[in-house]
């Protein structure tokens, strides 16, 4: 019976020697938290997300574009292309040279007191009958100094070639019979005026016979 007992007794001691070594190992010698070192080599060493990346500073849309620099520095004295109506550069304005004063038809091209109109220069306080007081104001009349007087005369002319109040070519006899009769009067006193050409005398002639109809020829 004591034989027995030391024998079961030994087997209990090593029973529980083998459970203590196996329990010993579990908790000190292989410990998950220092053999794993997950947290430190996934958070710190590898990912490295913020730092790596590093894309507002390696992007440098900024700096590279230069977009603003360059596009001054080609854009010449006027600071950028010239549009519209003001499309020629002079100096360093953009003007239309179709209208301005001091760049009439091109750069450095003033009209002084006259006109610049379709660039060109008009002197429009003239007697320019297409632009008479303005640029492109026609006068049905006559342009004197930017004024448009209309015509007066009332003299028929019938079926001459012009009126007998104006020079021009020699008028047929009876050009106006039926109506004025003036260049009869006159060819009959001075054949010269119907045979070779309607001169100044031919009009004095006319005039000093219709002075109100003729006033405004």
């Amino acid at each position: 019976m004591r034989v027995l007992g030391l024998a079961s007794m030994g087997g209990v001691i090593l029973l529980a020697a083998a459970s203590g070594c196996a329990t010993g190992t579990s908790a000190t010698g292989d410990d998950t938290i220092d053999d794993s070192g997950a947290k430190p080599d996934v958070t710190t060493s590898d990912s490295g997300s913020g730092g790596d990346t590093g894309a507002p500073k390696d992007s440098g849309t900024k700096t590279d574009a230069s977009s603003g620099g360059d596009a001054g520095n080609d854009a010449g004295p006027c600071g950028g292309p010239c549009l519209g109506l003001k499309s020629t550069c002079c100096g360093s304005t953009c003007v239309d040279t179709t209208s301005d004063q001091n760049n009439c038809g091109g750069c450095n091209a003033p009209c002084g007191s006259e006109t610049c109109c379709s660039s060109t220069c008009v002197d429009t306080m003239g007697s320019d009958d297409a632009n008479c007081g303005g640029c492109g104001i026609p006068c049905s009349g006559t342009c004197v100094s930017g004024t448009c007087q209309q015509s007066t005369c009332t003299v028929d002319k019938g079926n001459c070639a012009h009126s007998p109040c104006v020079t021009g070519a020699a008028l047929g006899k009876l050009c106006d019979f039926t109506d004025e009769g003036i260049v009869f009067v006159v060819c009959t006193a001075k054949a010269s005026c119907c045979n070779t050409t309607w001169d100044s005398t031919c009009v004095t002639a006319a005039t000093a016979l219709e002075t109100n109809s003729c006033s405004g020829c």
